[in-house]
């Protein structure tokens, strides 16, 4: 699905939101209650209990990196531009590797926001296939994106 705004195309990549989505093994389910009624209350308000690695996400670098930005300090600009879409078929636990990135096609140029195609997709769900097996990004590969 895309739609123009200002010149922009805007691509929808998220997974559903909601009660029973695939998630990390050990994590709780997402938790959808009614507080209010239409009927009853002539408004509907819902409280939602989830983990933040649910569904589609971003992570901030704070996260998983110390003394780095949290996803309030990174720029929204950060979140928008020119990307390119590649193809790196790859089986269980395979590494990304810059070798990978640098034969891409089409060609990554700086600045890029890249979205890279293992073949993983077809995996997504409630399995061990794909939270357990899937490939990954090795750290030589993160910084050859850099460019």
């Amino acid at each position: 699905m895309n739609s123009q705004d200002n010149g922009l195309e805007f691509y929808d990549l998220s997974h559903p939101f909601g009660d029973k989505v695939p998630l990390w093994p050990y994590f709780e389910d997402v938790k959808i209650e009614r507080v209010h009624y239409h009927a009853k209350s002539r408004v509907l308000s819902q409280k939602i209990t989830t983990v933040m690695h649910c569904t589609t996400h971003t992570d901030a670098p704070g996260h998983v990196v110390e003394n780095t930005p949290f996803i309030d300090q990174v720029p929204l600009r950060s979140f928008f531009g020119t990307a390119v879409i590649v193809s790196i078929p790859k089986g269980k636990w395979e590494k990304i590797m810059p070798a990978d990135l640098e034969k891409a096609e089409p060609r990554i140029q700086k600045g890029d926001i890249v979205i890279v195609n293992t073949g993983w997709h077809k995996y997504w769900g409630d399995s061990q296939q794909y939270f357990a097996y899937a490939p990954g990004f090795y750290k030589e590969a993160l910084s050859a994106l850099r460019c």
